[in-house]
């Protein structure tokens, strides 16, 4: 009995290792094809999940596919992370293990792409950017500043219907106002339209490390207008169509689905 246990845990092992050594073959040849459907300068990270592969192998289905690339430059961004994952990617296991595969037909694609609060940040001028999430409600002063030093941006539009290509983002970030560098939090609209996101200042917080400060409005509309920008991502993964967009600790993020996606060599 004893011999037997033993011979079952060896056996047991060598099938394990045969299955993450397969799994590493077909993350290889998907990885090497992205590369190129991306265009990428380097083969991207990709992750073969479920357990065990032989299984998904012989179906020729594999249930879900991660995909991440960092540091990739787009336009005037220079460390966008791009992000995918594939449901239900379909190839024959023989064209992996063989190298001759020439498409893989996936299912569903969930994309996303990342943009750094320092990358954002060097676009606009303001190396030590910060963003969040803004959960509270926005609510618009009527004119000029409110109490606790809060000031409203000029034009303002009415309230954005919750559809997934809008949110609400807080900007943190240090200007020279005076000739000394001020912290600056603004609250502002993110929204998403044909593909490019657009962040509007809509409310502006000012302290200097001695209580809230009060802008003239031209100061006001200068210190707005760096918030202000319009930045091209650069499109998703494997031609996804952007839909949403929303703000998360530290970064934008842009992301879509699509589905019957084919990726060929």
């Amino acid at each position: 009995m004893k011999r037997l246990l033993i011979v079952l845990v060896i056996v047991a092992g060598l099938l394990t290792a045969a299955d993450y050594g397969a799994a590493a073959a077909a993350e290889y040849q998907v990885s090497t094809r992205l590369r190129a459907e991306l265009g990428l300068s380097d083969d991207p990270a990709v992750r073969v999940n479920g357990f065990p592969f032989v299984v998904q192998a012989m179906a020729g289905d594999y249930r879900e596919v991660e995909v991440q690339a960092q540091g990739v430059r787009v336009g005037e961004l220079q460390d966008v992370h791009i992000e995918a994952t594939l449901r239900h990617v379909r190839v024959p296991f023989s064209d992996i293990v063989g190298g001759t595969l020439r498409e893989v037909r996936v299912d569903e694609v969930a994309g996303l792409v990342r943009l750094t609060a320092s990358d954002i940040g060097r676009l606009i001028n303001i190396p030590d950017l910060r963003i969040e999430p803004f959960t509270g409600e926005l609510v618009e002063p009527e004119e000029g500043a409110e109490e606790g030093g809060e000031q409203a941006a000029e034009g303002a539009g009415p309230e954005q219907v919750d559809d997934g290509t809008t949110a609400t983002v807080q900007l943190t970030g240090s200007q020279d106002i005076g000739g000394d560098k001020t912290e600056i939090t603004v609250v502002g609209t993110l929204s998403l339209t044909d593909g490019i996101i657009e962040i509007q200042p809509r409310r502006l917080e000012i302290d200097p490390g001695t209580g809230a400060l009060e802008l003239p409005a031209e100061i006001q509309d200068a210190v707005l207008s760096t918030f202000t920008t319009r930045i091209d991502p650069g499109g998703l993964p494997l031609d996804v169509t952007p839909t949403s967009v929303r703000a998360e600790h530290g970064a934008l993020i842009a992301g879509g689905t699509a589905r019957d996606v084919v990726i060929r060599n």
